[in-house]
């Protein structure tokens, strides 16, 4: 004959159930207390057309907040400057790093932010690129008229 259960018995078998319930409602509030990573770019003259990676995110100035560390690609276009682009390494502050990014994301959330300033000074396209085009061209050209003339090239 099985006797009904008894209260402290039916709490001890949901009480898995609440831990899990508790559990999954507060890791999902402790999303919002995760860090910020914001890359904040200027650049003189303002209002250029700012591309991180392959993806256009906006004009200078900019506050963007980025997912992942890493090298990343910063592109900035501005009509009559010249495009400027370099390679970026975005890299993690030590609260954000193993085995502390358990303590200071997931455990103890701080909401801290993390900001990466790029400053860019953008420089009028005085169309130099095609003077420097056309003085290596007629460089070679000298270079090669001299190699079928036979002479010997020109000493340090």
């Amino acid at each position: 004959m099985s006797h009904p259960p008894t209260a402290p018995g039916r709490l001890r078998r949901a009480l898995p159930a609440l831990w899990a319930l508790g559990t999954v409602s507060t890791l999902s509030t402790l999303g919002a207390c995760r860090t910020h990573r914001i890359l904040e770019v200027t650049s003189n003259p303002p209002g250029a057309l700012v591309r991180l990676d392959e993806e256009v995110v906006g004009r200078t100035p900019l506050e963007h907040e980025f997912q992942h560390y890493g090298r990343r690609r910063l592109t900035l276009y501005l009509d009559g400057y010249r495009v400027w682009s370099e390679r970026l390494r975005l890299t993690p502050p030590w609260y954000s790093r193993f085995p502390l990014d358990i303590v200071t994301q997931v455990l103890v959330p701080m909401g801290l932010t993390d900001r990466h300033r790029i400053d860019v000074r953008l420089w009028p396209d005085t169309g130099s690129a095609h003077e420097t085009r056309a003085e290596v061209e007629s460089f070679v050209e000298r270079a090669t008229a001299l190699r079928r003339a036979g002479g010997e090239p020109p000493g340090p």
